[in-house]
């Protein structure tokens, strides 16, 4: 049977945790996509510059993670720029080229919300962020075998900005109620062993690698290590998409 690969990437990014998130990947010798926050980089920038030199990537998730669809389009341009100038500099102190600008929408809200059943391509909103993006460098790199018809349909291979295949739902249990009840680790590593892959839970589906959606924030930290092990525990290898 054919490895199935997956792309791991975390959002808000820097945390006080995430330095050690980064030395338990790398006992596994994973590589990640780190979305980060301005406002969290602004005072972190020696974290950012730690994972850069461990080979992770550092992508863009905008400055103070506002909904898309909810503030201007001046005002979206100025959380990527602003964001984008600090990533920059986080690169150049590590000494490490900068090969890819990756972005991700907080909320994953493309500006017009993100309901991928009826994702508005041609909305002006979106399609100005989409354009700006493009000016701005960022691409959507290639995610290899990413074979489910629901991400096809709804264009998510072909967007500048990077999604998810799947969810793993860390944030959930720090709702005051959590979603679909995903209230703690055993629910969670439930969610992981579903297998409906055209619902976004996909993980035991052999015919499509996946991009897993997980978080740095300090409050799940110790959701992080066992998450990640039960992913490895299904013979699912981790590369990055460069």
């Amino acid at each position: 049977m054919p490895t199935k690969y997956a792309y791991l990437t975390i959002d808000d990014a820097p945390s006080a945790d995430m330095r050690r998130k980064i030395d338990v990947l790398g006992k596994w010798g994973i590589k990640a996509i780190w979305f980060v926050r301005g406002e969290l980089l602004e005072d972190n920038l020696a974290d950012i510059i730690y994972a850069i030199r461990q080979g992770h990537i550092i992508g863009n998730h905008s400055y103070d993670h506002p909904k898309f669809s909810k503030i201007s389009l001046k005002d979206c341009k100025n959380q990527v720029y602003s964001t984008d100038q600090l990533i920059e500099k986080a690169y150049f102190l590590s000494g490490r080229p900068q090969l890819v600008k990756l972005f991700r929408f907080p909320f994953l809200d493309k500006g017009a919300g993100n309901d991928y059943e009826n994702l508005r391509w041609d909305d002006p909103h979106v399609l100005a962020l989409q354009q700006f993006l493009g000016r701005m460098g960022y691409q959507q790199p290639i995610f290899e075998d990413i074979n489910y018809t629901w991400w096809q349909r709804a264009g998510l291979d072909e967007c500048l900005d990077i999604d998810c295949t799947f969810d793993t739902y860390d944030w959930a249990p720090l709702e005051k109620d959590p979603p679909h009840g995903y209230s703690g680790l055993r629910e969670l590593l439930a969610r992981m062993d579903e297998d409906e892959p055209e619902s976004g839970k996909g993980l035991n589906y052999p015919a499509s690698n996946d991009i897993i959606l997980m978080h740095d924030f300090e409050e799940t930290a110790d959701l992080f290590e066992p998450m990640v092990n039960h992913l490895l525990e299904k013979g699912i290898s981790f590369k990055l998409p460069i």
